[in-house]
C-alpha cells in the first residue's frame, strides 16, 4: 500500500481555548503492544487530540494492527527509517497540534483524564513551551522532571513527562545518521540534547506535580555505554569541552556506579 493511501483524513478537532495535542508513537515490530497505545490514546477523556503513529516497517503483524485500529489514529505510515529519532522526526513533520508529546509504545496514562487536568484549565500562559511533569518507572520509582542547571549533569526531564510547543521544532530536528557523514548522530539521548538546548535558551516552562505516564523500558532506560558517550559529546558540542569536564566525571562515575551496583 502506497503512503498516501495510508493516511487517514484529518479531522479539525479543535476549539478556540483548547489546544490540540498530538501524540506520536514510534513503533517497530510491536504487535503485541501497539494495540494497547492505540487505546490509551483512545480512552483518553480530553477530546482534542491526534494519535501519530510512525512504524519503521514492521514484518511480525504490527501493520494488520493498525489497518484494523485506522479509525482510532488520525494518521500512520510503515516505512524504513535510519532509527528511532528519525521516525519521531517523521512524527514531528506530520503533527497538526500546538503540543507535542511522546507516547511509547509500551507506555501508560496514569488515568483516563491525564490530557484533560492538564490542558482543559491549562496554568500556563502563551510563551511557555514545555509543560513538565512526573512518570512512574519500569521499576516502580517516581521520576520528577527538572528543567534548571541539573541538565548540565545529565537529562533530568523524563521522554514521557513534558510536553513541547509544536513551534520547539521549527529550528530543530533529532539527530540522525543521515545525511551520509553527519555528525549530529545521537540515537540514544536526542531528547537530551534537545532539552539541554532549550535550558540554554531559557526557554519558558512550567512544572505541574502531577503524573503523565507509567513508562516502559525505552532503549535509553537501558544503561547503555553508548548513552554516557552521547552525554558527554552533547555537552562538549553545546557547552564546550573545558566547561564540560567536571560534568563528564560525573558521567563517568554514573555509568561506573551502575555496572558495580
Amino acid at each position: 500500500m502506497e503512503k498516501d493511501e495510508k493516511k487517514k483524513e484529518r479531522n479539525n478537532k479543535t476549539r478556540p481555548g483548547l489546544p490540540l495535542i498530538s501524540i506520536i508513537t514510534v513503533v517497530l515490530n510491536e504487535k503485541d503492544l501497539v494495540s494497547r497505545a492505540i487505546r490509551e490514546v483512545r480512552n483518553q477523556t480530553y477530546p482534542h487530540k491526534q494519535h501519530i503513529i510512525i512504524d519503521g516497517g514492521s514484518t511480525d503483524g504490527t501493520i494488520d494492527i493498525l489497518k484494523e485500529n485506522q479509525d482510532d489514529i488520525d494518521y500512520w505510515i510503515s516505512e524504513k527509517d535510519a532509527g528511532i529519532y528519525d521516525a519521531m522526526n517523521k512524527g514531528v513533520e506530520a503533527a497538526d497540534g500546538k503540543w507535542l508529546y511522546f507516547f511509547g509504545a509500551d507506555d501508560a496514562f496514569f488515568s483516563r483524564d491525564t490530557l484533560e487536568l492538564l490542558f482543559r484549565d491549562p496554568p500556563f500562559i502563551d510563551d511557555v513551551i514545555m509543560l513538565l511533569g512526573n512518570v512512574i518507572k519500569a521499576n516502580g520509582s517516581m521520576f520528577k522532571s527538572q528543567f534548571g542547571k541539573s541538565l548540565y549533569f545529565k537529562n533530568t526531564i523524563h521522554h514521557q513527562g513534558v510536553f513541547y510547543r509544536k513551534e520547539v521544532f521549527d529550528n530543530f530536528r533529532y539527530s540522525t545518521p543521515v545525511p551520509s557523514g553527519s555528525k549530529r548522530d545521537y540515537q540514544i539521548s536526542g531528547d537530551y540534547e534537545l532539552n539541554l538546548m532549550l535550558f540554554l535558551e531559557r526557554a519558558k516552562h512550567i512544572y505541574v506535580n502531577r503524573v503523565i505516564a507509567r513508562c516502559g523500558s525505552g532503549i535509553s532506560m537501558q544503561g547503555k555505554l553508548a548513552g554516557y558517550v552521547e552525554e558527554i559529546l552533547i555537552r562538549h558540542e553545546h557547552i564546550g569541552f573545558f566547561k564540560s569536564i567536571l560534568f563528564d566525571v560525573g558521567t563517568i562515575m554514573r555509568y561506573v556506579y551502575k555496572k558495580v551496583w
